[in-house]
């Protein structure tokens, strides 16, 4: 609900409709339109990032525990261009035995590193979360998700009568060669769509999601991989709370460790991209 004023004497004609539009102004000014960013970096110095700094606690961004939270860290390894990047080495994920058991030994570690946004599309505009992902180490075998780098989203909601949080989607690129979308709201992935990437090389995801449609488009380097719905059990109130990278790994093995990958993320942004 809008705040009203309500005033002590009548206002003229005259500057009630200029009160108006300078209202209407300010109010067009603050919010994005299309093509424009609601956040973006490059995790470059010139924006305050420190490298060999953890990104958590650097520009807003926040990594709670018990995700891994000095897993991420900024750094001068590999960006895709400019100086600097984000890293999350196989070898400082942090092992824990919830994650373990809620996903029955899928995943044994998890980074979770999210900065908010707080945006509402008032259900009506779409939203494109993006950045380039990469992951360096050996393949594993088609289905063998061992470990991954993730980009994910999350939307405010009602459930059952009180608010709540909901993916409306998530994209990772795997160990095994793969970048596969899927919705993000399960302890074990519903892989819907897949294309096969290289291991060792920057890829470009995006999530866009379209509050108005309730659904989201998912792109590996602007090809677009596929369109799911979002969640039908949760309401969406229409504000994008936040986007989030993501690391993920499975327990070691025998034939897989840990230790021998890395993820590296940079360019994230959040956009309008229309009404």
């Amino acid at each position: 609900m809008k705040n009203q004023i309500k005033p002590t004497h009548r206002i003229s004609c005259g500057s009630g409709i200029a009160f108006t539009l300078i209202t209407v102004a300010l109010l067009a000014a603050a919010r994005p339109v299309a093509g424009q960013p609601i956040y973006s970096t490059a995790f470059e110095p010139n924006e305050g990032y420190l490298a060999d700094n953890a990104l958590a606690g650097q520009d807003s961004w926040i990594a709670p525990p018990p995700f891994s939270p000095n897993a991420a860290v900024v750094t001068s390894d590999k960006p895709t261009q400019g100086k600097q990047s984000v890293h999350v080495l196989g070898a400082d994920l942090v092992p824990q035995d919830f994650i373990n058991e809620l996903t029955d030994g899928y995943y044994e570690c998890i980074g979770s590193y999210r900065r908010a946004v707080n945006y509402d599309t008032e259900n009506a505009q779409t939203v494109r979360v993006s950045a380039h992902v990469r992951i360096d180490g050996p393949q594993t075998d088609i289905g063998n998700n061992f470990f991954s780098a993730a980009l994910s989203t999350r939307a405010g909601t009602i459930l059952d009568g009180e608010p709540s949080t909901a993916s409306v989607g998530e994209l990772a690129i795997s160990s095994d060669g793969h970048a596969y979308a899927y919705p993000g709201n399960e302890n074990v992935p519903t892989f819907l769509a897949s294309v096969p990437v290289t291991r060792g090389g920057w890829h470009s995801l995006a999530i866009v999601a379209d509050f108005a449609a309730q659904e989201s488009s998912f792109y590996v380097d602007d090809v677009l991989l596929g369109t799911i719905p979002f969640e039908p059990s949760e309401t969406f109130t229409g504000v994008l709370l936040r986007g989030t990278i993501l690391t993920y790994a499975a327990p070691d093995t025998a034939a897989n460790e840990k230790a021998d990958y890395a993820a590296h993320y940079d360019k994230f942004s959040v956009n309008v991209t229309g009404k």
